[in-house]
């Protein structure tokens, strides 16, 4: 059990965005009142403060914001993949979110390149949301 992979949890508002990314999606929750969209998922709308909302289908284009390179493995699983990267974006539709990298090393990373939605299988056989240069 100690080498297994952090496997994606959140709780049941994270359910539809997990079954849109094992359908190669990159869908957030966006606000049936204001139309705002929102990440990480929640029940309430952080602009209006509506209970309603729905999981629209986002455009997976972003512009690169960050990135770390992670030397440490945090879990022992991940020993054999360091060093990685790992991008901060921020979408099209305005919220902002991490992944791995695809597509291209670190060194070749720069402040706001356009980057693209990629959908990397899991070790458990997920499909995960990374990103690549456009």
């Amino acid at each position: 059990m100690a080498d297994e992979f952090v496997r994606r949890t959140g709780g049941p508002d994270w359910v539809p965005y997990w079954a849109a990314a094992r359908a190669r999606e990159l869908r957030f929750q966006r606000c049936t009142g204001c139309r705002g969209w929102r990440h990480p998922p929640g029940p309430m709308c952080p602009h209006c403060l509506s209970l309603e909302s729905e999981w629209a289908r986002a455009s997976g284009r972003a512009r690169l914001l960050s990135w770390v390179v992670v030397h440490p493995p945090v879990l022992p699983a991940w020993k054999e993949r360091v060093p990685y990267p790992v991008v901060l974006v921020e979408c099209e539709e305005g919220v902002r979110t991490i992944g791995g990298l695809v597509g291209a090393t670190a060194d070749q990373l720069r402040m706001d390149m356009p980057m693209v939605v990629d959908f990397a299988p899991s070790p458990d056989g997920d499909l995960v949301p990374q990103w690549r240069p456009a």
